[in-house]
């Protein structure tokens, strides 16, 4: 991503990944089983996802890819299905322990950021608990999702719109404005529309129909 520095890109991305492994472990027992944002996942099941992103590397992606019919959500579940039987300490325990890795390209760091980030969200928003996420990351996330094809579809949701940020000094596209914090914007553009409620501008119908 041009204008990004990919080894500050990485320090991001364990800093995110450390700050959610802290928040994780204030998570009472009810918290740890609660619902998250990801559609049919729990708060665990989310932690047991982003152990798969932690480990990740293009070959076992390749793999996991083709067994799952080459299917990304087939591939997920098959994932973190294998690990709800484990108790929290040893999903947490996989957690901290993979948190240092990061086996994809350098190129590919600002998607393993966003992953960190908008997984983050993903879990302490539902729960009512916060994540600090410094605004460089935000910004580093938001330029990486709107950008995304097939798994995200972030290009499909902002193509035609201007996204223009409240809290931070970031806008992009063009277009019917749609403005807002810019994690809510990111969020939204992902496909969670909880946050849409943290959004305004004559562009928002038309971001909303796309989700």
């Amino acid at each position: 991503m041009p204008g990004v520095e990919r080894e500050d890109v990485r320090q991001q991305i364990r800093a995110q990944r450390d700050a959610l492994g802290e928040l994780l472990e204030s998570l009472g027992d009810a918290e740890w089983d609660g619902t998250s944002l990801c559609h049919g996942w729990r708060v665990r099941d989310v932690v047991a996802h982003c152990i798969q992103s932690h480990v990740a590397t293009p070959w076992t992606f390749a793999g996991e890819w083709i067994a799952s019919g080459f299917s990304l959500r087939v591939r997920n579940e098959r994932w973190v299905a294998r690990r709800r039987p484990r108790s929290r300490s040893q999903v947490l325990g996989e957690y901290r322990a993979t948190a240092g890795r990061l086996g994809i390209p350098a190129a590919e760091a600002p998607y393993a950021l966003a992953e960190a980030v908008i997984h983050g969200y993903d879990i302490a928003w539902p729960l009512g608990r916060t994540i600090e996420v410094p605004a460089r990351s935000l910004v580093v996330v938001a330029e990486a999702c709107r950008g995304t094809g097939p798994f995200l579809h972030g290009k499909q949701r902002c193509t035609g719109l201007t996204l223009r940020a409240c809290d931070v000094a970031w806008s992009a596209g063009g277009g019917p404005e749609v403005a807002g914090p810019l994690a809510s914007i990111i969020m939204v553009i992902t496909g969670r529309p909880a946050a849409l409620g943290d959004l305004c501008g004559e562009g928002l119908d038309t971001l909303r129909s796309r989700l």
